[in-house]
């Protein structure tokens, strides 16, 4: 029998698929040892089975072992980032059994951060990567179920922190190229015109030159330092970014002598760029006017906004996987006629009111 009565009086339900128990539990109703047998054999029977024992696993080595598998199908850094949001698990959920973590557990935990003033925005990221995980646990069978989808993050708290932009203007980017040392000094004037992100340029091969319909390089890989090259960019997409005409010279002299295989921009000594290397070897922290390198993205960036380049473009050049990231990082960079013609009058009427302002002094 599946369902037998023990000798404490208790009822133990041991359902079976052809001679093998696949599961075992006790109740004290015979009623509810049914019930339990019989969904056990009808998720064996839809795939969906998945072993009590399994779920007694403790939450934070599951999400240790989830952390490893990653390793090496993600970016570094949202491996990194990811990581480090996780450590807002306390430990106290982490020593539970898998099975035993609930909705209501990871609902507090999502408010608490929220009330302690974290970023919405982040609090969203840490709910997702959770949700990420149980998706990868219930595909390895051992959850049957995800609870944060009964924990959705709450609308209306929480701070959204700005981000951080810090560009040139094409001018100082000039006169910063200008004081850098050697010829790697183009590296920078590359990176502030196209956009391009640091691992992005470094991957660049030769044959990533496009001359047909216009002067351009076509983006598909990235390499990120201390990182293997990875098939794909942060956004996940291929792109084409134009090329200036003051960059085309400059990108045939870096490609001339070389094969198609081979990295359009090298170090002195021909091998892939290094960053803290290239920041070395030009003086960059000392002519760099407190920017970081990724600043010469937000450089191409905000150039393009100001000029009137139209978000959507300005979207695809960046590679952004959408144009509501493109917007909320640059907004106050989006310049407009409408703006243009509305500050032209202010200045007409704030002319007007010193002319007469004076002229009234003077009588």
């Amino acid at each position: 029998m599946t369902i037998s009565k023990t000798n404490t009086g208790r009822w133990r339900a041991r359902p079976k698929v052809g001679r093998n128990v696949i599961a075992s539990r006790t109740f004290d109703r015979k009623a509810d040892a049914e019930k339990w047998h019989d969904a056990q054999i009808r998720a064996f029977d839809l795939g969906q089975f998945v072993d009590p024992k399994a779920g007694k696993e403790k939450l934070g080595s599951a999400l240790d072992r989830w952390m490893v598998a990653r390793s090496g199908t993600v970016a570094g850094s949202t491996l990194k980032a990811d990581k480090a949001l996780l450590r807002m698990v306390p430990i106290s959920m982490r020593n539970l059994p898998l099975a035993a973590a609930t909705s209501q557990q990871w609902d507090a935990l999502f408010v608490a951060k929220l009330q302690a003033d974290m970023a919405r925005s982040s609090v969203v990221r840490l709910r997702a990567v959770v949700s990420s995980f149980y998706t990868w646990a219930i595909r390895q069978k051992i959850v049957a179920s995800n609870p944060t989808k009964e924990a959705p993050v709450p609308k209306g708290t929480g701070v959204r922190k700005p981000h951080e932009v810090y560009p040139f203007t094409v001018d100082e980017l000039r006169e910063v190229v200008g004081d850098l040392i050697g010829n790697q000094a183009d590296v920078a004037l590359f990176l502030g015109l196209t956009g391009l992100r640091w691992g992005e340029m470094v991957a660049l091969r030769v044959r990533d030159l496009v001359q047909v319909p216009r002067a351009a390089v076509r983006v598909s890989k990235s390499a990120p330092d201390g990182q293997e090259e990875r098939a794909t960019t942060k956004g996940g997409g291929e792109r084409t970014v134009p090329l200036t005409a003051e960059l085309v010279p400059i990108v045939a002299t870096w490609a001339a002598g070389k094969k198609p295989s081979d990295y359009l921009f090298t170090s002195a000594a021909g091998y892939k760029l290094n960053g803290p290397n290239w920041r070395r070897s030009t003086g960059w922290t000392k002519y760099n006017r407190g920017r970081r390198i990724h600043d010469l993205r937000h450089t191409a960036a905000t150039f393009w906004l100001s000029n009137g380049i139209d978000p959507k473009t300005v979207q695809t050049w960046l590679g952004h996987a959408s144009m509501t990231l493109t917007v909320d990082t640059y907004a106050h960079w989006m310049g407009s006629d409408a703006d243009l013609a509305a500050i032209l009058r202010i200045d007409s009427l704030l002319g007007d009111a010193r002319g007469t302002s004076a002229k009234t002094g003077s009588e």
